[in-house]
C-alpha cells in the first residue's frame, strides 16, 4: 500500500494485490499514520486479488460526499487489465445481466432479470498486443458504467477472455497476482471546488512489464 495524496477530508492511496480494501487498508493506514482503522471510512474497493487506486473518507461528511459522488457517476475510476488472445474489436461496449452466486462467491451471466439480477455495463479499448511466454496477450483500458461484483472478471471471462490469474473465471495462465488493476481515479474535491485526478502504475511484474 502507498499513500498517493492526503487532505483533512480524503486519503487516495495505491493498494497492492493481496491487500482487503475494506479491513488490511484502513489497518496499514491507521499504523502509518498514528491513528485508528475507523479513521479511514471505505467508499468503494477493489478485489483483494487486484491492485490500484482507493479514495478513503476521513470522516463522515467526506465519505458521504464520496459516497454520493460514486452513486452519481462523477466518482470515475478506469482500469487497466490483461486477457488472453485478443478481442474481437479494437473497442466497445459489454452489456450483462450479472447474478452473483453468494455461496460460490461469483458473478454469473443469466438471459433475464429476476431476482438478485442486476445490469452491468462497461467500455473498453484495446491498447496493446504482445506475446508473453508463447501466448498472445492483450492490455485492454476499461472504464465502468455499472460497479458490480467481480464486474470486469465476470464479463470479459464470459467471452473467452478470463483475466489473467483468475482461476475462478477460468484462465489457464497463471500469473504472480490477478491481472486488474484501478489505473486512474477522479472525482471533485469539496474544499478545492475542483476535480481532481490522480494515476498509477501496475506493479513492475510480468505480465504488466511485457508492456
Amino acid at each position: 500500500m502507498e499513500i498517493i495524496k492526503e487532505t483533512k477530508n480524503y486519503i487516495v492511496v495505491n493498494k497492492a494485490p493481496g491487500e482487503d480494501s475494506e479491513h488490511d487498508i484502513p489497518r496499514l493506514l491507521a499504523a502509518e499514520l498514528k491513528k485508528e482503522n475507523t479513521d479511514f471510512l471505505c467508499i468503494h474497493r477493489l478485489d483483494k486479488t487486484a491492485g490500484g487506486l482507493l479514495v478513503y473518507g476521513k470522516n463522515k461528511a467526506a465519505a458521504a460526499e464520496l459516497t454520493k459522488q460514486l452513486q452519481e457517476g462523477t466518482l470515475k475510476k478506469t482500469y487497466l487489465a490483461i486477457v488472453p488472445g485478443v478481442p474481437e474489436t479494437q473497442e466497445g461496449v459489454l452489456k450483462d445481466l450479472l447474478y452473483k452466486d453468494k455461496t460460490k462467491q461469483k458473478m454469473f451471466p443469466v438471459k433475464r432479470m429476476r431476482k438478485g439480477v442486476k445490469e452491468a455495463v462497461l467500455s473498453f479499448k484495446l491498447a496493446a498486443t504482445k506475446e508473453w511466454e508463447g501466448n498472445v496477450i492483450s492490455l485492454l483500458e476499461i472504464s465502468l458504467q455499472t460497479g458490480r461484483f467481480h464486474q470486469i472478471r465476470c464479463q470479459f471471462a464470459s467471452r473467452g477472455l478470463p483475466l489473467l490469474g483468475d482461476g475462478k473465471y477460468g484462465s489457464r495462465i497463471k500469473t504472480k497476482n490477478l491481472c486488474l488493476f484501478c489505473r486512474s481515479l477522479s472525482f471533485y474535491d469539496s474544499v478545492e471546488k475542483t476535480e481532481v485526478s490522480f494515476t498509477a502504475d501496475p506493479p513492475v511484474e510480468e505480465p504488466w512489464t511485457a508492456f
